[in-house]
């Protein structure tokens, strides 16, 4: 019985890997956003109990389809351009994950919220540069160990899964910076005033 049950879910890996990867990560990514909302209703007991099923399937959506469409062909892609477990080979997986990889899927996941929640090009870069950055630092906490583990010991197969599961509690994390952290409108104006460089100061300095 247990042999049949390991060979059925071989299979389901090796014949329908991309199907399992987006399902894993559009249940998970809502998974997380349930935690997140029973969380809030926690710590506001005035708040209904209700859960809001609209913000949870824009989040299964736009974190978990985008990021487990765009995983399931970067780790395949990863692997035949740094094959081998070595441990330069494994970090330099880490690198190229954390520094090419992670700053597209962020956005890329952030402007489909956008595009679900209909927001305008304003709010949709403003809620892209701000809450992107906060979600790109927390991810050098949680990915570059957990991918040495995922690059070093898992077959490509299994990466997505691994992810998903390490990244429930991350997921609810994005659930939380995404509803609780407020996005500042005319972002580029206050970094202006705190004196960091904007797209008119590199025009002033090519001018010059």
């Amino acid at each position: 019985m247990n042999s049949a049950v390991g060979s059925s879910f071989k299979k389901i890996f090796e014949r329908h890997l991309l199907a399992v990867n987006i399902g894993l990560s559009f249940g998970l990514s809502g998974l997380g956003d349930l935690i997140e909302q029973k969380l809030e209703k926690k710590q506001d007991q005035l708040k209904k109990p209700q859960v809001n099923w609209t913000r949870t399937l824009h989040m299964s959506t736009s974190f978990g389809l985008t990021s487990g469409f765009l995983c399931h062909f970067w780790y395949n892609y990863l692997d035949k351009a740094l094959p081998g477990r070595g441990i330069r080979v494994v970090v330099q997986k880490i690198a190229w994950d954390q520094v090419l990889f992670s700053p597209i899927c962020i956005t890329a996941c952030l402007v489909v919220a956008g595009r679900l929640e209909d927001k305008t090009a304003s709010s949709l870069v403003n809620q892209t540069l701000q809450l992107g950055s906060r979600l790109y630092l927390a991810e050098w906490v949680i990915w570059p160990p957990a991918q040495f583990v995922n690059f070093y010991f898992l077959p490509t197969r299994f990466r997505v899964l691994y992810d998903n599961i390490i990244s429930l509690v991350y997921d609810t994390y994005t659930s939380h910076i995404k509803y609780q952290v407020p996005v500042v409108d005319n972002f580029e104006e206050t970094l202006i005033k705190s004196g960091f460089p904007s797209s008119e100061h590199y025009r002033e300095a090519l001018d010059l």
